[in-house]
């Protein structure tokens, strides 16, 4: 049998002598008189366990001689492994820590009318002492019926009777929990709730396991506040500059996805937004003088440089997202970032502000300016006025540098997003020189929605 571990106050059970119990006894005792603060975190050849209190810790002591029992090890909350576990290794060898993750499941029961409380709760009574999980009843004041139930494994689940017509349920489980366990748990519910409420269900929705606490960040919202699970099984680079948090992640459907402050910028997919935001094919870029504002990742450059044009000019200002994009996003941007300066190209790491002033009094002129910059704010709310300012001023400044026969590229935002949008477009009535323009609607694969890219030219 391995060794297992609870805790290193709390229980240690081998096969020893007794001269080596009596030393833990004497061991377990002194740490029961000095750990006396709540929540504090102890490790032990790995293994992580909160504890609550010292009376808790002197509870688990007192099973020292024989195996832990199970309320012991669910007041623990441990995850029992032997010492022998393997460590976790991500796919380029990386080494993956060990972390205590949780499994969130829910279903939900959407009826035509209130059910019966007390019937529902006695049907499934069965079931939870099945499971050897403990219930808990709390008042609720008339508003229906709400308990929840700790069990085995750190197992910990919520029931709730709505009196409206709504029966929810939730369960969480530690990641390393036995899975057919978990879902011979939920069947069971789910069987016998549709059996005990027959007649008054209009929908049964039971959703994916929410994966909370892992080491790699799955969630991403969409820009009109939805939420996307994204298959990413990898950080393969992450670095906090002195601009922003820059991640790359990898998708086993997108590949490698930049993200920069929490929003999904690309993907090694994504050539589709690359298309939009230079015109959609529908330009010509050869023997053109080309400004691109921001796209560290290299996509626009990539594929500009195969149009042959006379010169691109790239600002960007952030060097780390450039390091991380020439190593991590090859099939985006090829091989342009491995120099900054190229046939055709030069890459400045700069504040793109500075350098639009600097062009606008010295008369410098382009055919074409790509604004890779920022997407238009989500909202108009009064906390997103810096960034109307930000863009307004690019925008301005851009217009001042574009030719007369120029285009200005860049994208708008997602398309559910119409009221933003449209003060985007109010911004463009307003600007120092008058200009017209004309959006196009685009699936960009790693968004998971559709996105809006403007082309916009002096009148």
């Amino acid at each position: 049998m391995p060794k297992l571990l609870v805790c290193n106050v709390c229980v240690l059970w081998q096969h020893s002598n007794e001269r080596e119990r009596r030393e833990r006894e004497r061991e377990r005792e002194k740490h029961t008189h000095t750990h006396t603060h709540t929540h504090t975190r102890t490790q032990t050849d790995g293994l992580h366990c909160t504890l609550h209190s010292a009376h808790f810790l002197a509870l688990c002591c007192t099973h020292s001689s024989s195996a832990p029992s199970a309320s012991v090890l669910a007041l623990c909350h441990c995850s029992l492994v032997p010492f022998s576990t393997p460590a976790a290794f991500s796919r380029h060898g990386r080494r993956l820590h060990t972390i205590m993750a949780v499994r969130h499941y829910t279903i939900d029961f959407k009826l035509c009318g209130p059910a019966d409380h007390a019937a529902t709760v006695r049907g499934l009574q069965s079931i939870f002492q099945e499971q050897e999980m403990t219930e808990t009843v709390h008042d609720t004041e008339g508003h229906g019926y709400l308990a929840t139930f700790i069990g085995k494994n750190g197992r910990f689940a919520v029931m709730r009777v709505h009196s409206h017509g709504l029966v929810t349920f939730d369960l969480q489980c530690c990641k390393g929990d036995d899975q057919a366990q978990v879902d011979n748990l939920l069947n069971a519910l789910e069987k016998k709730l549709r059996t005990l409420l027959s007649g008054k269900i209009q929908r049964v929705k039971r959703l994916p396991a929410l994966r909370r606490g892992e080491e790699i960040d799955r969630y991403w919202p969409t820009a009109d506040g939805r939420l996307v699970e994204y298959d990413i099984d990898e950080i393969v680079y992450e670095k906090e500059s002195e601009y922003q948090n820059i991640k790359i992640l990898h998708s086993q459907q997108f590949g490698n996805i930049l993200i920069l402050n929490g929003d999904v910028n690309l993907a090694e997919s994504d050539l589709p937004y690359t298309q939009a935001i230079m015109g959609s094919g529908k330009e010509h870029y050869a023997g053109k003088e080309v400004l691109i504002l921001g796209g560290g990742d290299g996509g626009i450059l990539n594929e500009a440089v195969k149009l042959k044009p006379k010169m691109i000019t790239m600002v960007e200002i952030d060097q780390l997202v450039i390091d991380g994009c020439r190593k991590h996003m090859r099939k985006t941007c090829g091989n342009v970032l491995d120099n900054l300066k190229g046939d055709c190209y030069e890459v400045l790491v700069q504040d793109c502000v500075p350098v639009l002033k600097k062009y606008a009094e010295e008369g410098r002129t382009f055919d074409y300016v790509i604004n890779d910059l920022t997407a238009v704010p989500i909202s108009t709310a009064p906390e997103e006025e810096s960034t109307w300012e930000f863009l307004r001023l690019i925008l301005d400044l851009s217009i001042k540098v574009l030719r007369p026969s120029g285009k200005y590229f860049t994208q708008g935002n997602c398309v559910n997003l119409s009221e933003a949008l449209s003060e985007y477009e109010e911004l463009l009535g307003r600007l120092s020189c008058k200009v017209d323009f004309s959006k196009e609607v685009v699936c960009v694969p790693s968004y998971m929605e559709l996105w809006v890219f403007y082309t916009i030219w002096k009148k």
